[in-house]
């Protein structure tokens, strides 16, 4: 158990396409430049390899409740004698609450995009040194 925070820059989205890649960042997803960051803190509850982590996350400066479940994967000593641990973590927001809210019809007049969205994290952490 205990606090998980973490930022990611949103410049780091990657895709193969370049004109997606730029419309992601432009003020109709991310608005990149006023909304660099995103964020998340939570707190991390174990119960045996299981793992629930009820939380804040911040995207395009809107700050709303997420709750993240996964899995724990060790510890296990690495080959220079740090200790890892292994966080597979994943939730589902809804992306207009987070005011990106683009969207075009395809031609059956259904929206090209879902307003559900799967967030997805693999982490490895390591143990400070006491």
């Amino acid at each position: 158990d205990g606090t998980l925070t973490g930022e990611a820059r949103i410049e780091s989205i990657q895709t193969k396409d370049e004109n997606l890649q730029g419309h992601l960042l432009s003020p109709e997803f991310f608005d990149a430049e006023r909304h660099p960051m995103l964020r998340f803190s939570g707190e991390l509850e174990r119960e045996g390899g299981e793992a629930t982590i009820d939380g804040e996350i911040t995207i395009k400066g809107i700050t709303q409740p997420v709750v993240l479940r996964g899995t724990i994967v060790g510890p296990a000593v690495d080959h220079f004698g740090a200790t890892r641990v292994g966080l597979k973590l994943e939730t589902t927001i809804d992306r207009t609450q987070f005011d990106i809210k683009w969207n075009m019809p395809l031609p059956n007049g259904e929206p090209a995009l879902a307003n559900d969205v799967t967030l997805k994290a693999d982490l490895t952490l390591v143990a400070k040194e006491a």
